[in-house]
């Protein structure tokens, strides 16, 4: 009768868990997908800790509902991680053009300096 109860109470505790993350999931993506790139960092740090928390108090053993339940959950996630990943390439690009352009920027300065002469040299 108690591993019953336990059971039911890890349950619940597993399902609040899974809603919790599932959140922070939904809300790194629509950070992504608005460019709120230091609130997703932030949030970022607190869903790799909370996931891996989670993950690490899953049952060994599942029943067969609990165990669909599960995959759906890590599918949801897998496939909003899949789209971050995208807003994060997309980021990426940017933030080399960005590089690039300052690379080259610092190369025409460069250049243009080399040419002035100096009045009292």
């Amino acid at each position: 009768m108690n591993q019953v109860k336990y059971r039911q109470a890890m349950t619940t505790f597993l399902i609040e868990e899974h809603n919790n993350i599932y959140k922070m999931n939904q809300a790194m993506l629509v950070m992504a997908q608005q460019g709120e790139w230091d609130a997703f960092i932030t949030t970022a740090e607190r869903y790799i800790i909370t996931l891996r928390a989670v993950l690490d108090k899953v049952p060994d053993t599942l029943a067969s509902d609990e165990r669909e339940q599960f995959f759906n959950f890590l599918t949801k996630l897998q496939n909003n991680e899949e789209e971050i990943n995208r807003a994060l390439e997309g980021r990426m690009s940017i933030l080399k053009k960005h590089i690039s352009s300052l690379h080259h920027g610092k190369k025409g300065n460069k250049a243009y300096l080399s040419q002035i002469t100096s009045p009292f040299q």
